[in-house]
């Protein structure tokens, strides 16, 4: 009995033994375990940080984009207000004539009434009520056109040019703020690499004749506007006054036109002429000019020797008409208002500056789509919770300089809303922002 105890005694130890060992054993697999998922973690929260940062980078450019957008799309507001401007400056001169030769019965207003009927009569010489108004004011337009030229130039221009200027090192800072947000400060963040970026080059300055300048959008914009199209209207008389010629009539011609010349600056004319018919024994039937209204502001159309002379008599009292115009245009100059527009450049109002249409920027690339790539790299001394690992002596640990890297595309594109297929363009604020498949070979791009 005595030595059976004694065995049982000796025996006692070795499963302490056994027992600590397996301690020991569930200890590694705990520490493996946590090991194993805050490697994971740390991976996981880099992907998702990679992600948030690229796609903040491609938000980014799409709101610069979209901003340039709009930038243009005020350019082609003022330039349509400048229109009308110019447009009502040459209707109020023109309504200044009309009411000065009606004044002066040079032709007489019963006359018009009798060949062309009461509605031209009345028209004839009939000027805006108020006209001292500053509405109708041609020095108050003429200020209002200059400070339109002057937003064009000097703010719209200047802050489209200076925007995309700094865009790239805003797309860039603001990524960096995206991937601070996502780590605690004072323990480092991964460091950001942008690759294969074409942002850069997406876009270049176009001038307004080339393609995607601001020439053509600014005419498709003046053809919605019936006051900005031409003012052609040519009224025939139903009389017969000339037998030498019964096929030919009266004529009251209208013409008008608000156009932009090479430089890109706007100018109107209008004019409003009787073409009375007349003959003699020495060249036959002809037509005998009395403008009736003029007016001419801006930029100019027309070409001298051509379309008008420059010192037109102001009366033919000394002269006959069909001798002057056949020395200076032929008997039959066409079908326009050659006196009228004489008198025009005679009192053209020539508008001080006026710098024309701006440059802007157009799309260089023709898939007009800005992609690139970050690639963020960290290690284990910022954990996935993004705190620091607070054991001191564990700093110098070599598996907290164990590196993680990942990689995520971004590209920003241009989607009109709707079922339609639309142009990308610089004029649409139509640009969107998304994550895409990483690039089959990826380098830094210069």
């Amino acid at each position: 009995m005595i030595r059976a105890c004694q065995r049982l005694h000796a025996q006692g130890g070795q499963a302490l033994v056994l027992g600590l060992l397996l301690l020991s054993l569930l200890l590694a697999a705990w520490i493996s375990a946590n090991w194993t998922a805050r490697l994971v973690a740390a991976r996981a929260r880099l992907t998702h940080v990679a992600d948030a940062v690229a796609y903040s980078g491609a938000l980014m450019q799409a709101r610069q984009l979209n901003l340039l957008a709009y930038i243009h799309r005020a350019q082609l507001g003022h330039q349509v207000a400048m229109a009308h401007l110019v447009t009502l400056i040459a209707w109020g001169q023109l309504a200044s004539t009309q009411g000065r030769r009606r004044l002066t019965g040079n032709p007489p207003a019963f006359l018009i009434r009798r060949l062309f009927g009461s509605r031209f009569a009345r028209a004839y010489g009939v000027t805006p009520s108020g006209n001292t108004s500053s509405s109708y004011n041609a020095a108050a337009l003429q200020a209002s056109l200059k400070r339109h030229d002057a937003v064009v130039h000097r703010i719209l221009a200047d802050a489209a040019r200076q925007q995309w200027g700094q865009a790239t090192r805003v797309r860039d800072e603001h990524m960096i703020r995206i991937l601070r947000a996502n780590y605690a400060p004072g323990i480092g963040v991964p460091t950001m690499q942008v690759l294969d970026d074409n942002f850069s080059r997406l876009l270049a300055w176009r001038s307004p004749r080339q393609y995607q300048g601001l020439l053509a959008p600014t005419l498709a914009i003046m053809r919605r506007f019936a006051f900005l199209g031409p003012r052609d209207l040519t009224e025939t008389s139903g009389w017969i006054t000339q037998p030498l010629c019964p096929w030919q009539r009266h004529h009251l011609r209208r013409r008008g036109k608000t156009f932009l010349d090479a430089q890109g600056r706007w100018g109107a004319h209008d004019t409003l002429s009787f073409h009375a018919l007349r003959s003699n024994r020495w060249i036959g039937c002809y037509f005998r000019e009395y403008p009736m209204g003029w007016a001419a502001n801006g930029a100019s159309a027309w070409q001298s020797g051509r379309h008008y002379v420059d010192r037109p008599p102001p009366d033919f009292s000394s002269q006959e008409f069909w001798r002057w115009l056949q020395q200076k245009s032929g008997l039959h100059a066409g079908s326009g208002n050659f006196l009228a527009n004489s008198y025009a450049m005679r009192d053209h109002i020539a508008h001080a500056g006026g710098a024309g249409l701006p440059d802007v920027l157009g799309l260089a690339r023709p898939d007009a789509v800005a992609r690139f790539s970050v690639r963020l790299s960290t290690n284990l001394a910022v954990s996935d919770l993004g705190l620091s690992w607070s054991a001191r002596h564990l700093d110098d640990a070599w598996w907290r300089a164990l590196v993680f890297k990942r990689s995520a595309a971004a590209e920003t594109y241009f989607v009109a809303p709707g079922a339609g297929s639309e142009t990308p363009s610089l004029f649409h604020p139509y640009w969107q922002a998304r994550l895409i498949a990483m690039p089959a070979t990826t380098g830094v791009q210069p």
